[in-house]
């Protein structure tokens, strides 16, 4: 009987740790469309965030360029 609360617990974890992850990772994304990029700027930021993100130079270029003016 505990042993599902145990695997419960563990898939709340690990899901809530995912979304916070997918969070961290589109934030460039979002701020680039807060500051009203452009289409082409909103684009490479999108891309860079979708493909580079899991990279932290690639996450920090996207970054810099969204929220850049």
């Amino acid at each position: 009987m505990e042993t599902w609360l145990l695997y419960l617990s563990m898939v709340l974890k690990y899901t809530a740790a995912a979304a916070l992850l997918f969070l961290i990772v589109m934030a460039p994304a979002y701020l680039a469309r807060q500051t009203k990029k452009d289409k082409t700027n909103m684009g490479m930021v999108r891309l860079a965030s979708w493909t580079l993100g899991w990279t932290l130079i690639g996450w920090l270029w996207a970054l810099f360029k969204s929220t850049r003016k």
